[in-house]
């Protein structure tokens, strides 16, 4: 891995940046930047169900809305981060915030679910040339390392503040404008913060002798784009077809690929001496496991507040207010945890947390109201927040002061492969459950003298299947009005063993994930005894 000197590769003319330009401008540029893009990671679970319906779309279009903005996150920030050192930090920021608001733009205007898709991944590429140089950008603003240190709480606050905004902003603007307005949001306030870098902003200096890993990157992303795809489509083509099979396949050999070429790629991704020790492997179980867990069945529990509890978006977004209040409040008290107690104490009992919250939101019942979820939602929220000061802290455990950034964007790199992993797999369970109850509900019909033909079968199934609830009753066609009740009252059986399948299925693979990192923590002490 190499490092660069001060001074060492750097284009002369760039070597002494804009000091005039004041910082509290620039961080007032990243932090609305990113804002933003943290905005438009949370802000569309209000908006899923609306676009189920205007595009009559299936499990796996609303699944990718999510994941196509989340796998550029994951294979592309750390490739980013690399180029914004070579190019300039600022010329990367210009082209993110320009991709960012061309697609949201382009996104308005989107006709069919594979549109939105697309333009959501485009949308994920600008965010990630944000991502990847908003620190950096930070650290030079600010070389002082108390007014550093300030900076950078005011961009934590933002991101927190990001978070509980989303749904909360994302319920009011669908529900007044409909939910094409969360991205029309992004337009203005993006040209005004690209009108102002370009002016104000001033250029970092150019490490002209790094090199980007562009091979690595490819492998990574390959590899991470053929799994999601697979775990997206294994309900629809079934888990053992070829097409499943050798996405599965394929997502082995691409990562594994990925993983030999950072042991022999002078210009690697991340330090790969880092791997050799389990404490980190316990770091990156715990970055991927509590985004894949309660953050992705967030996104799962709205749609189900709107579509089967009847909630407006607005109405669904004021009620996950707890998991967020929870999570911002419990952030700071994780800063107390990472210096007063173990990572090897402190992570897997946050984890924990986020486990336990997960099993309580499950066990729903059919009378259940919407304040069966708030005790899970709190305890959640409270591990989620703690999860995130501590990772950080215990993530620069493992890296040398010149590598310190990458080791940050390494696990935001793994966070965004935990969200996409879970919203895939979360979304299987949910749909093959509430499918196969939906069908066992409409063979029972037939004891009530109801006969369901094909076509219609196959419409509630795939309806059921794709998080519709009971709104999918009040769509029947004429004939079978007399049956609206039993419809009704089948999707919302169906609905709800969907979501509990759900929840058990991420409270297992969190509670597996917590033994492992456990494990790992207990072999990395074990290891600094013996030396």
């Amino acid at each position: 891995m190499t490092t660069t000197t001060a001074g060492a590769g750097l284009e002369p003319s760039r070597r002494t940046v804009g000091a005039t330009t004041r910082p509290g401008l620039v961080l007032f540029m990243v932090c609305t930047a990113i804002f933003m893009l943290m905005l438009d990671a949370t802000v569309v679970s209000a908006a899923l169900a609306d676009i189920r319906n205007d595009f009559d779309s299936s499990i796996d279009g609303l699944q990718w809305v999510i994941d196509a903005y989340a796998l550029p996150l994951a294979g592309l920030l750390l490739t980013l981060g690399s180029a914004g050192d070579r190019f300039g930090r600022k010329r990367v920021f210009l082209s993110g915030m320009a991709v960012f608001t061309a697609s949201s733009l382009a996104l308005v205007l989107a006709g069919t679910i594979l549109q939105l898709n697309v333009l959501r991944a485009v949308q994920g590429i600008g965010a990630a040339m944000l991502f990847a140089t908003a620190l950096p950008l930070l650290a030079v603003a600010y070389p002082e390392s108390h007014a550093r240190a300030r900076a950078i709480g005011v961009y934590g606050a933002v991101m927190a503040g990001a978070t509980v905004a989303g749904p909360v902003l994302g319920g009011a603007l669908v529900t007044a404008f409909g939910w094409r307005s969360i991205f029309t949001i992004n337009v203005p306030i993006g040209v005004l913060i690209f009108a102002l870098a370009l002016l104000r902003m001033p250029e970092t200096a150019r490490h002209l002798d790094r090199r980007t890993d562009w091979l690595g990157s490819v492998l990574l992303s390959g590899g991470l784009l053929s799994g999601v795809l697979g775990l997206t489509r294994g309900n629809a083509l079934g888990w053992t077809s070829g097409t499943i099979i050798a996405l599965g396949i394929a997502s082995v050999l691409l990562l594994t690929l990925f993983m030999a070429w950072q042991f022999r790629s002078p210009h690697a991704l991340f330090d790969v001496s880092m791997l050799r020790k389990p404490g980190f492997a316990g770091i990156a179980i715990i970055a991927v496991a509590h985004m894949a867990t309660l953050m992705a069945a967030s996104n799962y529990l709205a749609i189900f507040l709107i579509n089967t509890m009847g909630f407006t978006p607005l109405q669904m977004g004021l009620r996950l207010v707890p998991i967020s209040i929870a999570a911002l409040v419990a952030a700071p008290l994780g800063a107390v945890l990472a210096k007063r107690v173990p990572t090897a104490v402190s992570l897997p009992l946050t984890m924990g947390l986020v486990v336990l919250g997960m099993w309580l939101l499950g066990n729903v019942e059919s009378a259940d109201a919407w304040t069966h979820f708030v005790p899970g939602m709190i305890v959640g929220g409270i591990g989620l927040g703690a999860i995130t000061t501590v990772n950080q802290a215990a993530a620069l455990t493992f890296a040398s002061d010149a590598n310190a950034g990458m080791a940050s964007a390494t696990f935001g790199t793994l966070r965004q492969v935990g969200m996409a992993i879970g919203v895939a797999g979360l979304g299987a369970m949910f749909s093959h459950s509430a499918r196969a109850e939906a069908g066992r509900g409409l063979d029972l019909l037939a004891a009530h003298n109801v006969t369901v033909t094909p076509e219609l079968r196959t419409q509630f199934l795939d309806g059921v299947a794709a998080g519709a609830g009971t709104d999918l009753a009040g769509a029947v066609p004429p004939e079978f009005a007399s049956a609206t009740p039993l419809l009704t009252e089948t999707a919302h059986t169906a609905s709800i063993e969907g979501l509990n399948a759900l929840f058990t299925l991420g409270t297992v693979f969190g509670l597996a994930a917590t033994l492992v990192a456990a494990l790992a923590f207990a072999a990395e002490k074990w290891r600094a005894s013996r030396r």
